[in-house]
C-alpha cells in the first residue's frame, strides 16, 4: 500500500508543479476550465491557501492550490489534486469553496454580503469506479428552492502523456505516473505474482517517461515553455518515478535508463544557457567578459537544476550526474535548504 511518506511526497510534487511559469499556468487553466485567457494581459497570484473557520469550533483548512487571475476583473480558481477516492470530497469542495469565497466577501450597495465561489476542479490520480465526471451536491433551502452545486472532475488516470499534450495540460505530465501505483498493487497482491504483467507495467512507465521528456524537450524548442517549467516537469517526473522504483520496481538497470532520459534533457538545458552566457560575454567585447558570461550561464543553469532536485529529495550521486557539479558544490547548495 502507498506509504504516508509517498503520499506526502505526491502532495509536494502536486504543489511544486504550480511554481512553473505564468504562461504554463495560463495554458493549464485554459485547458482544464475551457476558458480563454490573454497571456499578455493576465496577472496570476498564488493565494495563501490557509483558511481559518470558527464554526462550530476553530479549525484550519488547507485547499491544495488557489490562484487569483487578474484581467478585467479578479477571478479565483481552486484546484484540488487527490490521489485516491474520497467519499467526502464533495463536502470538502463545498467547504473550501465557501471559505475561499467568504474570505473575500464584500457588502454591495444594498448592504447585502456577496460571496463569490471560485471556479473549482478535482483531479483524481488513481482509478476508482466510484469516481464520476462531476460531483453534485444538492442544496435544499428553507423555502424549498433547490440549488445544484456542481464541481467538474478530471480523471487523470484515464489519460496518457499524449492526451495531456493535446488537452494543453502538459503541466500535469509528471502526475500521470501516479496511476501505476494501483496497477502494481493489483499485481503484487495476487497469490502468485504475474511477472509478465508486472514487467509490462514497468515498460509502460518507461515509455511514459520517454514521452514526457520528448514533449517537454519539443515544447522548449518551440517556445511553448521556458527552461524553468521544463526543469520542473522533469524534476517532478523523476520524483514520482523514484517513488515507484523504491516501492515496486527495484531494478537498477531500469532506473539508470530513466535517469539517462532525464539527464540527457537537463544537460541540454545546461548547454543552451552555456551558449547564452558565451554570447553575452562576446557582446561585452572583452575576453574577461566572455569568460564570465560563459561560466555564469553554465553555473546558473546547473545550480538551478540542483536546487530543484534537492527539493524533491534526489540523491547527491544522481544530482552530480545530471548537473556535472562537484560533490562539494552540491553539499553547499544543500546546506542552504
Amino acid at each position: 500500500m502507498e506509504s504516508g511518506k509517498n503520499r506526502a511526497k505526491t502532495d509536494e510534487v502536486s504543489k511544486y508543479i504550480f511554481s512553473a511559469s505564468k504562461s504554463a499556468i495560463i495554458d493549464f487553466l485554459s485547458g482544464i476550465f475551457s476558458i480563454t485567457l490573454n497571456k499578455d494581459e493576465v496577472e496570476i497570484t498564488l493565494v495563501n491557501s490557509e483558511y481559518i473557520s470558527h464554526i462550530p469550533v476553530f479549525a484550519r483548512s488547507f485547499p491544495d492550490i488557489v490562484l487569483e487571475i487578474r484581467e478585467h476583473k479578479n477571478v479565483l480558481y481552486h484546484i484540488e489534486i487527490q490521489s485516491g477516492y474520497d467519499s467526502t470530497m464533495d463536502l470538502r469542495m463545498v467547504k473550501y469553496g465557501h471559505l475561499i469565497g467568504a474570505a473575500r466577501s464584500e457588502l454591495n450597495d444594498d448592504s447585502v454580503r456577496v460571496i463569490t465561489i471560485p471556479h473549482q476542479v478535482v483531479i483524481y490520480l488513481e482509478e476508482n469506479q466510484k469516481i464520476r465526471d462531476e460531483m453534485v451536491v444538492k442544496w435544499i433551502l428553507p423555502d424549498k428552492k433547490e440549488i445544484d452545486y456542481t464541481i467538474p472532475v478530471l480523471r487523470l488516470y484515464q489519460h496518457t502523456s499524449l492526451d495531456l499534450k493535446e488537452m494543453n495540460l502538459y503541466l500535469l505530465l509528471p502526475l500521470i505516473l501516479v496511476k501505476y501505483r494501483k496497477k502494481f498493487e493489483k499485481s503484487v497482491n495476487k497469490k502468485t505474482i504475474d511477472f509478465e504483467s508486472f514487467n509490462r507495467i514497468i515498460e509502460e512507465i518507461v515509455q511514459e517517461v520517454s514521452c514526457i521528456t520528448r514533449i517537454s524537450d519539443k515544447y522548449l524548442h518551440e517556445g511553448v515553455i521556458d527552461d524553468k517549467t521544463k526543469d520542473i516537469i522533469l524534476s517532478a517526473t523523476m520524483e514520482i518515478y523514484n517513488q515507484l522504483h523504491d516501492t515496486y520496481i527495484r531494478d537498477r538497470t531500469v532506473k539508470e535508463k530513466v535517469e539517462h532520459m532525464i539527464e540527457s534533457v537537463t544537460q541540454q538545458i545546461s548547454q543552451k544557457k552555456y551558449h547564452i552566457g558565451l554570447k553575452e560575454g562576446k557582446t561585452i567585447g572583452l575576453e574577461e567578459g566572455k569568460t564570465i558570461g560563459l561560466e555564469e550561464g553554465k553555473t546558473e543553469a546547473m545550480e538551478t537544476i540542483a536546487k530543484n532536485l534537492i527539493a524533491l529529495g534526489m540523491e547527491d550521486t544522481f544530482i552530480q550526474k545530471a548537473t556535472g557539479l562537484s560533490a562539494e558544490k552540491i553539499r553547499l547548495i544543500r546546506s542552504g535548504f
